[in-house]
């Protein structure tokens, strides 16, 4: 017996209205991860800024001209990947608790033990196993067309354009497949990865239904995010302002952008946590509603 995908889709929404403490709690993890961010490396995202911009502006871009974004796009997110990694691990396990465990509400289902590091684990190895999938697809699917390109076929350049709607496929496979891995990992209080696979059968395109509902949802919520946000940039000049202080330092540039800086990590913060429950949760409605079917 498959779930509601309709239903679960919506879990997110339900998550705040029966508590809408957690949108608080959960904005305000979010927004301590954009003062670290901003706080500490608001120098290097300048630098990123105005080197975005500087490309935007020239007539022939080169090669590297690109490649000599790498450089900055390393700075600005050295410190913000192991932050976003730690804080996404703390409120994944958020959210799957709200809807797995509803009586711990403490905290806003927030914790730092063993969930959080468990769903950071099952977080990266899949992150690990989908990535090096599309890495390999992508590969061949390059292989393909280049040769069909060089030989001059057009049957091998139309075998490389289906390579890429099946690698496409895949990612998407992959990405069902694992989605019910961190529901899973919490509710059973042990690393599960493998077994989001048999979890999953019968229930792919319910899975994909419901994901699908879940990302209009948060694209609604996105839009709303960008008239905000233009209001707010209206007045604070926003955070793209950062270029304009690319060639200052650290604490200058803090004293001057600090009110866009802060405006700004507010109002992502709140949407983010929004956005949070409504992409999440319904992961775990599922998860529970096909745990239930099973009679466990």
């Amino acid at each position: 017996m498959s779930f509601s995908a309709t239903d679960a889709a919506f879990e997110g929404f339900r998550v705040v209205r029966r508590r809408p403490v957690v949108a608080l709690a959960w904005g305000l993890t979010y927004l301590l991860l954009y003062l670290v961010m901003f706080g500490l490396g608001a120098d290097k995202w300048a630098a990123l800024m105005a080197a975005g911009e500087a490309l935007e502006q020239s007539a022939n871009p080169s090669m590297a001209d690109f490649q000599a974004l790498g450089p900055v796009y390393a700075s600005a997110f050295a410190l913000a990947a192991p932050a976003g990694l730690v804080i996404g691990a703390v409120l994944s396990a958020a959210v799957a608790r709200a809807v797995l465990r509803p009586e711990e509400t403490r905290w806003g289902y927030l914790r730092l033990g063993m969930d959080e590091v468990r769903v950071l684990v099952v977080t990266l190895a899949v992150a690990v196993i989908v990535g090096l999938s599309s890495g390999v697809a992508m590969t061949v699917v390059g292989a393909a067309i280049g040769f069909g390109a060089a030989s001059g076929q057009p049957l091998l350049i139309l075998l490389g354009v289906l390579l890429i709607f099946a690698a496409f496929a895949l990612v998407v496979w992959l990405a069902v497949k694992f989605s019910l891995a961190v529901p899973m990992t919490v509710d059973r209080r042990k690393i599960v990865i493998l077994e989001s696979f048999s979890a999953t059968k019968g229930h792919f395109w319910a899975l994909l239904g419901m994901a699908v509902i879940a990302v209009v949802m948060s694209l609604i919520v996105s839009i709303l995010g960008m008239i905000i946000g233009a209001a707010t940039d209206l007045a604070t000049g926003g955070v793209q302002s950062l270029s304009r202080y690319a060639d200052l330092g650290l604490g200058q540039i803090l004293a001057r952008a600090w009110p866009a800086l802060l405006v700004s990590s507010i109002v992502n913060a709140f949407l983010s946590a929004l956005q949070l429950a409504v992409l999440y949760a319904p992961f775990s409605a599922a998860w529970q509603a096909i745990r239930t079917s099973r009679g466990r």
